[in-house]
C-alpha cells in the first residue's frame, strides 16, 4: 500500500515528551490509535475512520487530514512551531 502523504501537522503526545510532525495518513492513523490523549473526544472517532477511509481509498488524503487537525484541535494537541493552538 503506498504512503499516502500531506502536508505535516504537529501534535503533542499523550505521554509528554518532544512534538511529533505527522506527515502522512498511515502516520496519523498509528497517532490517533497509539499517542492520542486517554480522554477522546467525538472527532477522535471521526478521524480514525477518516484515516481508514483514505487508506482504503474512499477519501482523500486532504479530507482525513482536515479531519485529524479538528480532532488534535479538540483534544487540545495541536501545535504551530512547537506551540499550543488555542
Amino acid at each position: 500500500m503506498p504512503c499516502i502523504s500531506f502536508p505535516s501537522v504537529t501534535v503533542e503526545p499523550a505521554r509528554g515528551g518532544k512534538p511529533c510532525t505527522i506527515t502522512s495518513i498511515e502516520q496519523a492513523a498509528e497517532f490517533l490509535m497509539n499517542d492520542w490523549p486517554p480522554e477522546r473526544g467525538r472527532l477522535h472517532g471521526l478521524a480514525r475512520q477518516a484515516c481508514l477511509d483514505a487508506l482504503t481509498g474512499n477519501l482523500s488524503g486532504a479530507d482525513a487530514r482536515a479531519v485529524f487537525i479538528d480532532a488534535a484541535r479538540e483534544a487540545d494537541i495541536l501545535m504551530d512551531y512547537g506551540i499550543r493552538q488555542r
